[in-house]
């Protein structure tokens, strides 16, 4: 699921449910994660015209993710660089074209901190400047950290990240569901089902069992948004 569509996710949702003890989160590997180009059926309550489009790349010693989006006259895009192997996070930017209004974020990580400037729609523009703990990870650059990991069925994790959207830092929960067959035009390809809570909203992915691995679908159930990719080239 394409981080930008929960740009302003920040609210802990609250739930029924016991919570399963979250185990500590293993170190990802780049390795784990495919490199090349999905483009997506972007859907949001019933209007399947959108476009989304995700490249991930090697870029000297940064695996780079970039997205871009557009539906009912919206644009936005959004790049992550992150470092080999790892995935620690470089910087991030966003921007969002809107009804005449465009807005960007462009942040980037050192020395424990996070720096940059915001200013974008509904958010507050000014200066970004802010303590980092260590092994926290960019919002933008959340779902190839995730498929970095070893996904297996029962997993439990936290994995805390940075969103310049709201200039905080958020522990997402990340649970491992069962390998599902999800059709595509590709043929059906079989996918751990992924649950992200933590934000605004839950957010599902369902990316590939097989290594290196690549996101086949997400959604975002409250908000009716759904991504389901129609093609896929190295």
């Amino acid at each position: 699921m394409k981080t930008m569509i929960l740009c302003a996710a920040a609210v802990l949702l609250a739930t029924g449910a016991r919570a399963q003890t979250a185990e500590p989160t293993p170190t990802p590997d780049a390795a784990r994660v495919w490199r090349g180009t999905v483009t997506y059926r972007l859907s949001f309550n019933g209007d399947t015209t959108g476009v989304d489009t995700a490249v991930l790349r090697v870029d000297g010693a940064h695996l780079v993710a970039t997205d871009r989006m557009h539906l009912m006259g919206v644009a936005r895009g959004a790049e992550a660089r992150m470092a080999l192997p790892a995935l620690a996070p470089v910087s991030s930017t966003g921007t969002i074209d809107a009804g005449g209004q465009h807005g960007e974020v462009r942040v980037a990580y050192a020395d424990g901190r996070v720096r940059g400037t915001a200013a974008m729609p509904g958010v507050p523009a000014g200066d970004i400047d802010a303590e980092v703990p260590a092994g926290t990870w960019d919002f933008a650059g959340l779902a190839p950290v995730i498929m970095a990991l070893p996904l297996r069925a029962g997993a439990v994790w936290t994995l805390p990240a940075y969103s310049p959207y709201v200039r905080a830092v958020t522990p997402y929960r990340v649970e491992v569901g069962e390998v599902e067959a999800v059709e595509t035009p590709m043929g059906p390809v079989r996918a751990y089902r992924v649950r992200v809570t933590g934000g605004q909203a839950d957010m599902l992915y369902w990316f590939s069992e097989a290594e290196p691995r690549w996101e086949v679908k997400g959604e975002v159930p409250s908000m009716h948004v759904t991504i389901e990719a129609r093609s896929r080239t190295p």
